[in-house]
């Protein structure tokens, strides 16, 4: 079996970082056997330990300017040794410590170069600007109300991909749909409350509990209570899901979206959730909601509660839930 352009990534730089460069400006290289038009991709380590990713360009190209940042650089590089002279853009990571992630980064470059071999630098390009929000170190840390909605989102996606390692592409919160999850033509949303008393929803627009057409949509309702002893950090579940997720690039990438940053990981390593309450429903005619054909059409920005304390609206019972949940991922199967 094939490695994967991970695996292959992280075995030459391993091999690499056994001996440091003889000079600051000096770079111990390997070649990769990802191939383009105008060369081999070449990993390599300098003399600090950390990582580079080259990738050859021909003569009239030029690495763009304004492609560097705090944590990731870009730059050109020029390597030369008695018998030949290249020029290549240099992708690095200035932190050690997300090496993991810069590996995915990197890998996703050699996935792209491999679709288009005859454009190396515009596939880099393409891949560094969707990856960029993940390295960048500015921006305000996610507050506590926001981390456990995050929490409920990520407890949910934790379920779903214990049935299906592929769960992750139909995470959409993050994008903004109007349902958190879309398994098409069912959806679920999850509302996470760190509430100690009540069962209270808040509804954000008309058609956030609208049921998809010819579908059907789950209500989750999670109570977390913030501890700072036991329960789960919000870390190690993120951990946990990169494990568990068949795209593991992605997942990054829509944890970025809803601003939780690898930059930022050392700010959650302490933040930690209990699980007190979670019940699930199937919203349908008897489930209290407002819907677009229930409202004047220049009604806008509709916002509301609901109150789920009292039955009905009656939950799933956890017995049964397991099976409502393959049925759902087996729908997109």
């Amino acid at each position: 079996m094939r490695p994967s352009l991970r695996d292959v990534l992280n075995e030459h730089w391993q091999q690499l970082e056994s001996a440091t460069p003889s000079g600051a400006l000096r770079l111990r290289t390997s070649e990769l056997p990802s191939v383009s038009e105008p060369g081999r991709l070449v990993a390599a380590v300098d003399h600090e330990g950390l990582r580079h990713l080259l990738i050859p360009l021909t003569a009239q190209q030029r690495v763009r300017r304004g492609a560097t940042g705090a944590v990731l650089t870009l730059r050109e590089r020029a390597l030369e040794d008695v018998n030949t002279f290249g020029r290549y853009a240099d992708l690095s990571c200035s932190r050690s410590d997300l090496n993991d992630v810069f590996t995915g980064l990197c890998s996703d470059v050699l996935a792209t170069v491999e679709e288009n071999p005859n454009r190396p630098l515009k596939a880099m390009y393409l891949v560094v600007d969707r990856w960029r929000a993940l390295f960048q170190s500015t921006g305000s840390p996610l507050d506590n109300e926001q981390l456990a909605g995050l929490f409920g989102e990520l407890m949910v996606l934790r379920r779903l991909l214990e049935l299906s390692s592929a769960a992750t592409e139909h995470w959409k919160g993050p994008s903004g749909h109007r349902h958190d999850f879309v398994f098409a033509p069912s959806a679920i949303e999850v509302k996470a409350s760190t509430a100690t008393e009540g069962r209270r929803v808040r509804v954000h627009g008309a058609d956030q509990l609208e049921c998809p057409t010819d579908g059907r949509l789950d209500l989750v309702w999670i109570r977390l209570e913030r501890v700072t002893d036991g329960g789960e950090g919000v870390v190690e579940l993120v951990d946990h899901l990169r494990r568990l997720s068949d795209d593991e690039n992605g997942l990054l990438l829509k944890l970025a979206q809803v601003g939780y940053r690898p930059t930022d990981v050392e700010l959650y390593r302490e933040v930690r959730f209990v699980v007190r309450e979670e019940l699930w429903f199937e919203v349908d005619h008897r489930f209290p909601r407002l819907t677009p054909t229930d409202l004047p059409v220049d009604v806008l920005d509709v916002q509301y509660s609901i109150d789920i304390a009292s039955e009905p609206p009656h939950p799933i019972k956890e017995a049964d839930l397991e099976e409502h949940l393959s049925d759902i991922t087996r729908e997109v199967a």
